[in-house]
């Protein structure tokens, strides 16, 4: 195998981890009581954060990085392998 393949193979691996991170909430058909606990509210507009909405931004932000790496290494390889 040569470099380039190994790269493309490698960012390829990184999109599957990805996508399993972007899928977790869902799998998982148990909630917690913890998760809707309110951690900060405006009273004036009444705009609140709940534990879940961290916890989903944060396995957004997971999932986009490792899929932006992926791709990233994607286009190296194909770039290389040119």
């Amino acid at each position: 195998m040569n470099l380039p393949t190994i790269i493309i193979l490698i960012g390829l691996l990184f999109n599957t981890l990805a996508s399993l991170v972007m899928l977790y909430p869902y799998i998982s058909i148990k909630r917690n009581v913890d998760d809707d606990f309110i951690l900060n509210m405006d009273k004036e507009t009444g705009d609140y954060t709940q534990k879940k909405h961290i916890k989903g931004r944060k396995l957004g932000m997971a999932g986009f990085f490792l899929f932006a790496i992926g791709f990233i290494l994607q286009i190296i390889g194909v770039i290389i392998s040119i």
